[in-house]
């Protein structure tokens, strides 16, 4: 791991870019050493991290931590001087909801605690109760089970997959190899580093809103049924506890959900021995209780603004965000996901107004909630200031953001950019990330899975860090290890620097930074060039894409028609090959015959051929 990362300064480098008129941002080379200075004298990234996680975590949705930390966010930054702090809210009839005691202990054929940790939204059990455990493949299977389950714990035994020793380091940095990897990917579809590849936003709140209906009349009909718990496997090794609402139990996070029956995440260890005593013949009995509180206070779904208001009198309307989502899940105290980046961006704020700097646009932070409800907070910023993210219909901030920069994958160094499939913005970023050789990786790979995907998605640029991975997948993303003790202090100080002059230069560019082309929530119907679809009448969505749109997988849809599918856009004369995307399959135009498709050399295949003259 790196752990000595002070800036490597290419003083001549900034020396000539000083002196340069290019339409690319100007650089200033007093602008660095004053961060670094003010860093190292005074730095309140770890501070704040640990009041946010150690005194306020975990801070859940609709919790008074959650509130509380809020609060002390905002106190805080009006304490550094930063006038301009308030809150705004995001509330959609959201509840909260902390587990007070729990435990669930193994009382035959042998006594054991095991380790165990409830998951979200999920009752309370009546007293302490006690059951034989049953297993199911799939939820399915519990409807064959009816008249048999009165008093039973229904072990999940489909998401089972049993854990072994770990040979070889448990913490990652990325190698140069791998980086270069990443620069050189010709796909912004293709998933070379990060954890996400592209896909619709909507898709996922539509995915995430089927499963709670699914999963609704599993748990009412188990309840009807006297079933007294729920436990499935979690998927973390060493006896961690990886609890959140992205497996078996989604987030039941609306006033109007249901609260399922009492559901647990235990160790795969204990859950795989609970599994092999039914396989040697016995009945686990299990001893159960849970002990949980909803809240139903709709001021404590709010997300936190703090500006640094913009000194030119033209561009002090438009806007560089910078953000992190401040709600955490439960079992840990969210040191790591996410209050490490919470800290780094307010400390961002604290160094550009320290050293100075006077912005011309206005420089906002905002502390996000319920980035892990489906990014609560986010989409109604977006939705409410940026663009309808169904019909795309602007907002007052829609054409002022030049830039939302986004940190959320753990606390590690970071090593460069997401850019989004958007290749304008590259010699920007390249020229802004100089100074910093630890820092030049930009891919044109997409990102997804956090707070930016948001505004990517209404086409305002949106982008994710790049970050070393360290141990945040493999052991503390969402489970009991998220705690202070592994927050990588260097990479945070360092990060805050990092953020602080990214923010700042974009806010002296002279125009906002460059959009992707041919991005549109609704299928566009002007234009000089037509693609058509036939057939395909019972496909839900169908999108196009070519070298155009850098292949962006949902970004030019098609509208139907009685033969098929349509769509209009604007092309300037030249060569151009695409194909179509259906419901999610890459298709080729079957107009095209299959001696006439051809290849692009950079992984793409089945395309065809236009040309606009």
């Amino acid at each position: 791991m790196r752990v000595k990362f002070y800036l490597r300064l290419r003083l001549s480098f900034l020396a000539i870019v000083s002196a340069m008129s290019s339409s690319v941002g100007q650089g200033n080379q007093d602008v660095l050493p004053k961060l670094q200075e003010i860093s190292e004298a005074s730095s309140k990234v770890m501070n704040s991290i640990s009041i946010l996680s150690d005194v306020y975590g975990p801070r859940f949705l609709g919790t008074p931590n959650y509130y509380n930390a809020v609060t002390w966010a905002e106190k805080e930054l009006k304490s550094w001087g930063i006038n301009k702090v308030y809150t705004a809210s995001f509330d959609n009839s959201y509840k909260g909801w902390t587990a007070e005691r729990f435990s669930v202990d193994m009382i035959y054929p042998s006594t054991a605690a095991l380790q165990i940790y409830p998951m979200a939204f999920t009752a309370s059990t009546k007293g302490v109760q006690e059951g034989e455990v049953i297993a199911i493949k799939k939820y399915s299977d519990v409807y064959a089970l009816k008249g048999k389950m009165q008093d039973k714990i229904i072990l999940l035994e489909g998401y089972y997959r049993p854990n072994a020793s770990i040979y070889g380091p448990m913490t990652k940095t990325f190698g140069e190899a791998i980086l270069d990897k990443a620069r050189a990917n010709p796909d912004p579809n293709d998933l070379i580093i990060g954890y996400h590849s592209r896909r619709s936003i909507l898709d996922v709140f539509d995915f995430r809103s089927r499963t709670k209906e699914a999963r609704t009349q599993f748990f009412e009909f188990c309840k009807s049924e006297g079933v007294l718990a729920i436990i499935e496997p979690s998927n973390s090794p060493y006896g961690i506890i990886h609890a959140d609402g992205n497996t078996s139990v989604p987030s039941f996070h609306r006033k109007s959900d249901i609260a399922p029956l009492p559901t647990f995440s235990m160790s795969n260890e204990h859950f795989g021995r609970l599994i092999r005593l039914m396989n040697l013949g016995y009945l686990p009995k299990l001893k159960i209780n849970l002990e949980t509180t909803f809240y139903n206070n709709p001021e404590y779904n709010i997300n936190l603004i703090a500006d640094i208001p913009g000194s030119d009198p033209i561009l002090k309307d438009e806007l560089v965000i910078i953000g992190a989502h401040l709600d955490s899940w439960h079992a840990g105290t969210g040191a790591v996901d996410n209050a490490s980046n919470c800290g780094v961006v307010m400390e961002a704020l604290r160094l550009i107004l320290n050293s100075n700097l006077k912005p011309k646009r206005t420089i906002r932070m905002v502390l996000w909630g319920g980035e892990e409800q489906v990014f609560s907070g986010s989409s109604h910023y977006v939705n409410t200031h940026v663009a309808n993210l169904k019909t795309g219909e602007p907002g007052d901030q829609k054409d002022k953001i030049s830039a939302y920069l986004n940190l959320d994958n753990g606390s590690g160094m970071i090593r460069g950019l997401y850019l989004m499939g958007n290749e304008k913005v590259k010699p920007y970023f390249a020229q802004y990330l100089a100074p910093f050789e630890e820092s030049q990786a930009l891919t044109i790979q997409y990102a997804n899975q956090t707070d930016h995907e948001i505004f990517d998605f209404v086409n305002v640029p949106g982008f994710q860090f790049i970050q070393d991975p360290l141990d945040y997948i493999s052991f503390i993303h969402h489970t009991n290890m998220d705690v202070f003790e592994y927050v990588s202090k260097d990479a945070v100080v360092y990060n805050s620097i990092l953020l602080a002059y990214l923010a700042y230069q974009i806010a002296q560019e002279k125009q906002l930074l460059p959009r992707n082309t041919y991005s549109f929530q609704t299928p566009s119907l002007e234009g000089n060039t037509t693609f058509e679809l036939d057939g395909f009448t019972d496909a839900k969505k169908v999108f196009l894409v070519g070298n155009f749109n850098q292949w962006n997988m949902i970004s030019t849809p098609l509208l139907k028609t009685e033969k098929g599918w349509m769509t209009k856009i604007e092309l300037p004369k030249g060569k151009y090959v695409y194909k179509f995307i259906v419901d999610g399959y890459w298709t080729n135009d079957p107009k095209t015959p299959k001696n006439e498709l051809v290849k692009d050399g950079l992984g793409h295949g089945g395309l065809t051929v236009k040309y606009v003259d």
